[in-house]
């Protein structure tokens, strides 16, 4: 069960200092086949879906519909609030009678097992989490339009690590497309897009995000700013094998489906710098850079 401990650090600190942290082997088989599993593990599914559909359209609308090609970065922060850190946890068996635990950690929430006794003595132990309060991720970008007032995205990342934790990969791609131009908007835009996004981390864990997303802003010369409204569904499969239970994986999603943000961006002769902010659980704040070619 440690390959799920490891999955969990890789997934969610590519770019943090944790790999040398740990969950112990206890906490494995106590959240990955019981009842409390949705709740410890789906604020991880929210944290890192919600980051992997941010900025994942920088909405670079141009009125005067020229080709353009951009190639950057996004970089992303979730902000984890108190209430992704810890959940109503309950005992099972043994354990003699089911007893409801207040404050149980989350993934995210602090490093410290709590232990709740029964009456013939015995303990049933909930374990920590990592005790964080934010998550950082970066991911390429690459995007070309406009065709037909339609912008195309695209992201791909291929790291091999080797030993235990083998590769993580992730790709994905997305299609934006501006119906402002059907009732003749000039001063605004208002867009419709969807993106699909997926991660794979060695033999471990599968994530599927999909999003489907409303913009509308406006285009003043080299700036653009804009508002959108989302919707996703977060899907993630981790897979597990040990001497005990044998080999199977468990498919769990988010719980935060929908998002509201600003966002906007400057074109500063062939660099293109966008930033954007999404809540509600968690927050995302997100920037981005590059190179755009017309």
């Amino acid at each position: 069960m440690k390959r799920l401990c490891n999955l969990l650090l890789s997934v969610m600190l590519i770019h943090t200092n944790l790999f040398s942290q740990h969950i112990n082997e206890f906490a494995a088989k106590s959240y990955l086949r019981t009842g409390n599993s949705d709740g410890y593990i789906s604020p991880f599914i929210d944290v890192v879906g919600s980051s992997m559909n941010s900025s994942g359209f920088s909405y670079l609308y141009d009125s005067t519909q020229k080709f353009h090609i951009y190639v950057g970065v996004n970089v992303t922060s979730a902000f984890i609030p108190s209430s992704m850190q810890s959940f109503n946890g309950m005992t099972e068996e043994p354990f003699s009678r089911e007893l409801t635990v207040q404050g149980v950690p989350t993934v995210f929430g602090r490093n410290a097992a709590i232990t709740a006794v029964d009456e013939t003595g015995d303990s049933y132990v909930f374990p920590g989490g990592f005790g964080l309060n934010r998550v950082n991720l970066l991911f390429p970008s690459l995007q070309i339009g406009n065709f037909f007032n339609t912008n195309l995205s695209f992201r791909f990342l291929a790291l091999d690590f080797g030993g235990d934790l083998k590769s993580i990969k992730l790709f994905g791609g997305g299609i934006q497309h501006f119906i402002s131009q059907y009732w003749g908007a000039k001063d605004y835009f208002v867009g419709v897009g969807a993106s699909f996004n997926q991660i794979k981390i060695g033999e471990y864990l599968t994530g599927n995000n999909i999003l489907a997303q409303v913009n509308a802003g406006q285009q003043r010369g080299i700036f653009n700013y804009y508002g959108f409204a989302a919707y996703q569904k977060n899907k993630y499969e981790f897979f597990y094998a040990d001497e005990e239970n044998g080999e199977g994986s468990v498919i769990y999603e988010g719980d935060q489906p929908f998002r509201l943000g600003l966002g906007g961006g400057i074109q500063l002769w062939k660099f293109y710098l966008h930033a954007e902010a999404s809540g509600f659980k968690p927050v995302v704040a997100s920037v981005g850079f590059g190179l755009r070619f017309k």
